[in-house]
């Protein structure tokens, strides 16, 4: 195995863990305020509802294919593919653009510092697309 396979399954590796913890942290937070002199209790949820649960998925089944390539070893798996990855970055990005706009379409405005769990999604989303990119593009034996 070359270095750049070994280099984009890391970033694979890297981004796959990414979405699994953004998973338990909070995408959305509302309330804490004070309306009126009345406060206004504070709320928040985590990713593990709705378009997260697809986000969550994609990156378990990638953790899985990383593992029964590293298994295979030299012998290969035919769905350890830069294209297979690429497809599992491609659905974890729709889902999270999904769930982005669901949380702005009701009122909160997804912001990093609010929802941290979003913003770690799509950390893990970018490094496994260009994980898979960078295995497109290294050359083959």
């Amino acid at each position: 195995m070359d270095g750049g396979a070994r280099r984009f399954r890391w970033l694979i590796l890297l981004g796959a863990l990414a979405m699994i913890g953004s998973g338990f942290l909070p995408w959305w937070r509302s309330g804490g305020d004070s309306v009126s002199g009345v406060d206004v209790p504070a709320q928040s949820g985590i990713g593990l509802a709705g378009g997260g649960i697809v986000i969550y998925g994609a990156a378990v089944l990638a953790l899985v294919l990383l593992d029964i390539g590293y298994m295979r070893g030299r012998w290969g798996f035919v769905l350890d593919s830069p294209w297979i990855y690429l497809v599992l970055g491609l659905v974890g990005a729709a889902a999270l653009a999904y769930r982005a706009w669901e949380l702005w379409s009701v009122g909160y405005l997804p912001l990093p510092q609010q929802s941290p769990g979003l913003a770690l999604a799509a950390i893990g989303v970018a490094l496994v697309l260009y994980g898979a990119g960078s295995g497109l593009a290294s050359p083959r034996r």
